[in-house]
Order: structure tokens, then sequence, then C-alpha cells
């Protein structure tokens, strides 16, 4: 039974392509590294069945199919402590994801009618206890 894999919208789309892609690309790039040896002791042990860049390319293929990041981009996230990827650049986007600014938060107090909620703590000096609003608990007001 074969598997089929859902695509949600055009990232997705772009994603299984690449992902194609490169999967191809790294076949094709085992297939001729292998056949290219002959079959000595050495090469059935694993001692010489891939060159330094062989092994490189193949860890970066596999990189960029399971998190989207080359090698490199790996080193520079952890180097900046930003989440930055290559495959993000080239779509378009900032090679490195800004942080969200957070927002300031809510503070909310009961009034005759409703909830008021401000940005700044007790605005109007009525020594009012906060409340938790939007309700994150199942409790009634």
């Amino acid at each position: 039974m074969k598997r089929r894999q859902i695509i949600h919208s055009r990232a997705d789309a772009k994603r299984v392509i690449r992902q194609r892609i490169l999967a191809g690309l790294f076949a094709a790039l085992l297939g001729t590294g292998v056949s290219g040896c002959s079959t000595t002791m050495s090469d059935i042990a694993g001692t010489s069945l891939f060159t330094g860049a062989e092994w490189y390319l193949a860890f970066d293929v596999v990189s960029i199919i399971n998190t989207d990041k080359t090698l490199v981009d790996h080193v520079v996230s952890l180097s900046t402590g930003q989440d930055c990827s290559t495959i993000r650049k080239i779509d378009g986007k900032s090679y490195c994801k800004k942080d969200p600014i957070p927002e300031p938060p809510l503070y909310c107090y009961r009034s005759l009618a409703a909830v008021s909620c401000y940005r700044t703590p007790d605005p109007y000096n009525t020594g009012a206890q906060t409340l938790d609003w939007p309700p994150t608990r199942s409790r009634s007001l």
C-alpha cells in the first residue's frame, strides 16, 4: 500500500518538491560514488567507500531534507542564537528569522458591566485586583 503525502499549502508543496530533488541528487551522487569503486576488502569494511566531500554532501542533503537547513546554517544558528536557513533565503525571506516583539501584558479589572483591560497596571489607582482575562481556567467571573 502506497503512503500518500498530504499537501496543504504552497509552502508544503515547495518543501516536497525540494525534498524529492535533493533525494534524487543524493541517490545520483551515491550511485556514482559506489559504482566507481572496485570491491576490495577495505570497501566492504566501509573504510574507503566515500571521500570526505561525499560524506559532507550526504550529511548536508539529509540535514536539508529533515530541517531545511544546511550544516553551515546549523553552525551559524548556534553561533548567533537565531534561526538561520539558506533555504528560507532562497524562498525570498530573510536569512535569519527575526525574534518576534513580545506584546506588553494586559492588566484586566472588573468594571460595572464587563471587564476592562489596560496596558498599565491600575491606571486609576482604585486598588482593584487584576483578573485572569481572558480566562485560562474553567471558572466563571
